[in-house]
């Protein structure tokens, strides 16, 4: 009989043993250095995000509470009918307006702040300095779609108001391009009425059409309505009499 002989395993010996474990030691020293590394920048992005969005909140809420300062001053007596706003309370309105687009110009309430800007300078009759501040507000938020419409549209009030009425058709123009734009009847009634002072009496014809066409429901189409019959008279007693017949001459 033959004896299977057993192979004998040998024991590692302790100084393989040791630098094996010194090996997984350091591995974990390492991985634990990462580790705090990771945790530590973690806590530096989000306490930067949480101070930055703290910080945002409370430039908003003081920014709120100034716009809120500014415009009860302006509204108080526009409200309390039939007194008119007096230039004093505007001009302080106007103040604060400012104080917060210098102050919080990234603020949430920030384009409201520029919008009601141009209209205290408008109602001071400061037509060039809100000619400036709507444009300001169209630089700097162009892609506020509530209030955008609205501004072209007091900014070509201010340009007709200086005689820029190339301009203001301009204006009232880019009214028409904004998808959704809720006062497209009122722009196309007041270029109308621009083509009429230009002499232009189809191009105004045009424009009062479509009002009628587009938007019937409109308080603009009833004027649109009127505006159009007036033109149409103006245009047949405009145009040219016919020649009367000359009378036949007797036969000799």
């Amino acid at each position: 009989m033959f004896k299977i002989k057993k192979e004998r395993v040998l024991g590692e010996s302790p100084r393989h043993v040791t630098g094996t474990v010194e090996h997984a030691a350091n591995v974990a020293r390492e991985n634990v250095t990462w580790l705090t590394a990771g945790i530590v920048v973690a806590l530096i992005v989000g306490l930067a995000v949480g101070g930055f969005l703290w910080m945002r909140q409370q430039n908003d809420q003081a920014a709120a509470e100034l716009l809120q300062e500014g415009t009860k001053v302006y509204a108080e007596r526009a409200m309390a009918a039939p007194q008119p706003r007096r230039p004093e309370d505007v001009q302080k309105a106007v103040q604060v307006f400012r104080k917060v687009l210098l102050e919080f110009p990234r603020s949430a309430v920030a384009p409201q702040a520029a919008y009601m800007l141009g209209n205290a300078l408008s109602d001071l009759r400061d037509w060039e300095g809100a000619e400036k501040a709507y444009h300001e507000f169209l630089t700097r938020y162009a892609d506020h779609r509530v209030l955008v419409p609205l501004v072209y549209q007091r900014l070509a009030y201010a340009q007709m108001a200086q005689g820029k009425l190339e301009q203001a058709e301009q204006s009232f123009s880019a009214i028409l391009k904004i998808i959704g734009g809720p006062n497209k009847d009122q722009a196309l009634f007041e270029l109308g009425k621009i083509d009429e002072i230009l002499n232009r009496p189809e191009g105004a014809l045009a424009r009062y059409q479509e009002i009628i066409k587009a938007y019937p429901s409109s308080p603009f189409a009833d004027e649109a309505s009127v505006r159009v019959k007036t033109l149409d008279a103006r245009k047949s007693s405009s145009a040219p009499a016919a020649s009367p017949t000359p009378p036949q001459q007797p036969a000799k």
